[in-house]
C-alpha cells in the first residue's frame, strides 16, 4: 500500500473537472473561514448536523451555518425547503455558495440545495465519515428521498472540489466505520480483486488505528470512482455499476424508514445477499462465496437481516425494490457478481428477481 502523505486527485470532466485532496489534519477553523471567504467572499454557507456541529462549535459558531437533523431524515422534502428559506434569510445570491461539512446525507442534501437555489451555486464538499470520503463526496449525484423510495428526486451536480481530511473520522464511533466499510468493501468485491486481498488482512480495529491503512483505502475507493465517473458522468452505463448492492439495501433502508440500519450495513446485507444469489446459480463457487462473507462479518458487518421476517413483510420491503429509479417497466437493472472484482450489469424480469431475494430474505 502507497504511503504518500498528502495525495491530489482530479475528476476530469471538461469545464466541470475539480480537484479530489486527501489530506490529513488540513481541515479546522482557520481553513474553514479560509474557504469561505475564497468561495463566496463571505456571501457563503455551511450545511451541517446538529452532532457536528456540537463537535466543532468553536469553528462554525463564528460563521453562516444552516444545522439540520442528523440522519437520514434530513433529506427530506420539509428539510430541502427550510433549508431554501434559510439561505435567503442569510441574503445568500448566484454567486454564493454551499459548504457541505458533513456526512453522506449532508453532501446529498446540501449538493441538491446548491443545485437548484437561484438555478445553481458552486458548493464544496467537505466529508466527515469514512462512507462519503470513499463514496458519495465525489461524482456529483445528489438527492433526496420521497416515502416511496430513497434519492427518487435529484441531479447529476459536481462539486466545485472535494476536501478529504481522514482525522475527522477520530470522532466516529465504530460502528460508523464500519457502516462506511459497507462501501470499501463494494469497490474491493466489485471491482478490484487486489484490494480486496489486501484489505481482508485487516480488521476494523487495524482500519481505525493506522492511518496509512486508512489513507490507501480512501485514495484506492477515490480512484476508482473517479475512473467510473469519468466515463460516465450521468450514470447511462458502465457507473451504474456502483450499485452493486444498493437495489437490495435501499429497499432494506426504506423498508426500516431508515431506522434500524445504517447505509453500509444495508449494503453489506445487499451485497451479501447477491453473493449467495450468484453462488446458487454457477456464477461464483464455494470458496468465493466464503471469502465474501467473511469479510463482510471480518469488518463487524451483517450478511442478513438479524430477525426473521414473515412473509408479508417481505412483501412490502420487495415492494421498495419494483419502486426503485433503476426499474425499467417490467425488468430491473440488477448488478451482479461475475467473480471477486468483477461485476456486471444484467437486464432480468422483475419477477425473477422477486423470487431470488424472496428466497435469501425468507431463508427458505
Amino acid at each position: 500500500m502507497q504511503k504518500s502523505k498528502n495525495i491530489k486527485l482530479s475528476l476530469n470532466l471538461d469545464n466541470r473537472s475539480y480537484p479530489i485532496l486527501i489530506e490529513p489534519g488540513s481541515i479546522n477553523g482557520e481553513a474553514l473561514r479560509h474557504l469561505v471567504m475564497q468561495s463566496g467572499s463571505g456571501n457563503c454557507v455551511i450545511i451541517t448536523d446538529h452532532h457536528l456541529y456540537e463537535i466543532y462549535a468553536d469553528w462554525l459558531k463564528t460563521l453562516k451555518v444552516i444545522v439540520v437533523k442528523a440522519g437520514e431524515s434530513s433529506k427530506d422534502m420539509s428539510v430541502y425547503e427550510s433549508v431554501l428559506e434559510r439561505m435567503v434569510k442569510f441574503g445568500i445570491s448566484r454567486t454564493g455558495a454551499i459548504i457541505a461539512f458533513g456526512g453522506g446525507v449532508i453532501g446529498d442534501l446540501a449538493g441538491f440545495v446548491a443545485a437548484t437555489y437561484m438555478r445553481g451555486i458552486d458548493f464544496y464538499q467537505i466529508p466527515t465519515s469514512l462512507l462519503a470520503m470513499v463514496d458519495s463526496s465525489i461524482g456529483g449525484k445528489v438527492a433526496i428521498n420521497l416515502s416511496g423510495g430513497k434519492n427518487l428526486v435529484g441531479t447529476f451536480y459536481q462539486p466545485k472540489a472535494v476536501l478529504i481530511d481522514p482525522t475527522l473520522l477520530n470522532t466516529l464511533d465504530k460502528r460508523q466505520w464500519a457502516n462506511g466499510m459497507g462501501e470499501v468493501l463494494k469497490y474491493a468485491i466489485g471491482f478490484n480483486s487486489a484490494f480486496f486481498e489486501e484489505i481482508s488482512k485487516y480488521t476494523l480495529t487495524d482500519i481505525m488505528n493506522d492511518h496509512e491503512i486508512l489513507l490507501s483505502i480512501i485514495t484506492t475507493c477515490c480512484k476508482i470512482k473517479i475512473e467510473l465517473v469519468e466515463k460516465d458522468e450521468k450514470d447511462m452505463g458502465i457507473r451504474n455499476l456502483l450499485n452493486f448492492g444498493h437495489t437490495v439495501g435501499h429497499a432494506i433502508e426504506a423498508h426500516y424508514n431508515y431506522e434500524k440500519y445504517l447505509h453500509g450495513e444495508a449494503i453489506a446485507i445487499g451485497i451479501a445477499i447477491k453473493a449467495k444469489i450468484a453462488f446458487e446459480y454457477g456464477q461464483i463457487d464455494g470458496n468465493e462465496l466464503k471469502q465474501i462473507l467473511d469479510a463482510i462479518r471480518q469488518y463487524e458487518l451483517p450478511v442478513s437481516l438479524n430477525e426473521r421476517i414473515i412473509k408479508d413483510e417481505a412483501q412490502h420491503l420487495l415492494s421498495y425494490i419494483i419502486q426503485d429509479k433503476k426499474r425499467q417497466v417490467e425488468a430491473i437493472e440488477w448488478i451482479t457478481i461475475k467473480k471477486i472484482g468483477e461485476v456486471e450489469s444484467k437486464l432480468e424480469k422483475n419477477e425473477s428477481i422477486i423470487e431470488k431475494i424472496s428466497k435469501e430474505l425468507l431463508r427458505i
